[in-house]
């Protein structure tokens, strides 16, 4: 549960920082640039546990 809540949160603040540093750009773009830093530090977790580091 609070990897859940965890995650909420760093979606929530990421959506908002990326709202006030580009207000010019499309909502599209800014949330598919959040969602590729999700996926890029899912993917190091993913790296970290694979390799036995528990």
């Amino acid at each position: 549960m609070g990897y859940k809540l965890l995650g909420f949160a760093v979606w929530q603040g990421a959506k908002w920082y990326l709202r006030r540093k580009l207000p010019g750009a499309s909502r599209k773009l800014a949330i598919a640039g959040a969602a590729g830093a999700v996926l890029v530090g899912g993917a190091a977790i993913a790296l970290r546990h694979s390799n036995g580091d528990d």
